[in-house]
């Protein structure tokens, strides 16, 4: 598996840094410019080149060409990439569904991905913070899918919750 380069990490720098129309002054020292790769490759180690690439023009053509931007964080950055919790991917829900061939994720990158899923986020009440706790193990979503949940009935409703339950206890 080809990793990041240096090159394309730098790049890909230069393009948002243009994008968000930095002034020379603003711009990464050599120095910086090593620190962030650093910073980059720790918090998304499977990355690869293409799909560094990739993630940055989604991320340059959502932009609102009015509005103020600052660099994006990583998890902003990379959100194009994977499946999203509060608009910032989280690296342990695994890569987007759908995505071009040529930035899919190889076996040997979903290896490095984390094994369990977590929350990116905090609980909003960190008192309780239990009853936020992810539902694992399970076959079965939670709630059915968008498309099957409109018009249900609050009778059909019930039926299909008993049956979340009653996988679950099982």
């Amino acid at each position: 598996m080809a990793g990041l380069t240096p090159e394309t990490f730098l790049a890909v720098a230069e393009m948002v840094a243009g994008h968000l129309r930095l002034k020379e002054a603003d711009r990464w020292s050599p120095h910086v410019c090593r620190l962030k790769l650093h910073s980059f490759t720790a918090e998304f180690p499977e990355v690869n080149d293409p799909q560094l690439m990739w993630a940055a023009e989604k991320w340059i053509q959502s932009t609102d060409p009015q509005a103020f931007h600052r660099f994006p964080v990583w998890a902003e950055l990379m959100a194009p990439l994977y499946r999203t919790e509060g608009g910032l991917a989280n690296r342990s829900w695994g890569p987007k569904e759908g995505l071009p061939k040529f930035v899919q994720f190889k076996p040997a990158q979903m290896a490095l991905l984390p094994q369990q899923p977590v929350s990116i986020h905090a609980a909003p009440d960190p008192a309780n913070a239990q009853a936020y706790a992810l539902v694992q193990g399970s076959q079965r979503p939670a709630l059915p899918p968008a498309d099957e949940a409109q018009g249900l009935t609050d009778e059909q409703w019930r039926a299909y919750l008993q049956q979340v339950k009653e996988v679950a206890a099982a």
